[in-house]
């Protein structure tokens, strides 16, 4: 799938070149509904995260109905789970950890978006590729159980930035809308979907010794403005 991603994304960027095209630039603000699918045995998903990111929308649009679609997003996005671990404290042992992970990411997404004809003052779009982050800050919150049950202690605002790879990458599907508010300028809307496909966890679990592995997905309602 990286190999996929990279012809792509090069693709989508020779194509650029080679032609002539219709530059715009905007920003935009997404709210997003964020979480972790562990891969690893005896890690669970615990619902879902409140996320956010924020940046610049840029358009090469190459002909009238398609274009390169790119920008600049910071992303605040992760999820919670729940896994085994051995930790003595206070005289007792804790077999059980819930960890909240706060991660924020720079992206850089290389999509490749298809327009219909304005329809009244509305285009309609969809858009597809793939995204590249690279980690700027991991926090976490921790709740340990105790073995029997009877009582948890926590710990928050964790740093666990050696924890987390520096790069991410991801599928990018999404669909939408323009409104035309005359010339070249439009409000943006629509929905996102960012699917991670590379392992956002590092090292083994420390009581079965099997490897880490969660990917870290969202899905964004976008709301922008384009020039």
């Amino acid at each position: 799938m990286k190999k996929i991603a990279l012809s792509f994304s090069l693709l989508l960027i020779v194509t650029t070149l080679w032609a002539q095209p219709t530059f715009r630039l905007g920003l935009k603000a997404s709210p997003s509904l964020a979480w972790l699918k562990p891969e690893t045995e005896d890690y669970n998903r615990e619902g879902f995260r409140l996320g956010f990111s924020y940046g610049l929308l840029t358009e090469f649009m190459l002909a009238e109905q398609y274009g390169f679609a790119t920008g600049i997003h910071i992303s605040y996005m992760g999820g919670k789970l729940i896994f085994p671990i051995e930790e003595v404290a206070d005289a007792q042992l804790f077999r059980e950890k819930e960890r909240v992970y706060r991660l924020q990411n720079l992206e850089i997404p290389l999509t490749l978006k298809m327009k219909t004809r304005e329809i009244g003052y509305n285009t309609y779009f969809a858009k597809f590729g793939f995204g590249g982050s690279i980690n700027l800050k991991s926090t976490a919150d921790d709740i340990f159980y105790a073995a029997d049950g009877s009582s948890s202690f926590s710990r928050n605002d964790i740093d666990i930035g050696d924890d987390i790879p520096l790069l991410r990458v991801s599928m990018i599907l999404g669909a939408g809308t323009e409104y035309s508010l005359g010339g070249n300028t439009s409000l943006v809307g629509g929905i996102t979907f960012n699917n991670g496909f590379t392992n956002i966890l590092k090292g083994e679990n420390e009581v079965s010794g099997r490897k880490q592995v969660a990917r870290s997905n969202f899905l964004e309602l976008t709301l922008g403005i384009l020039f």
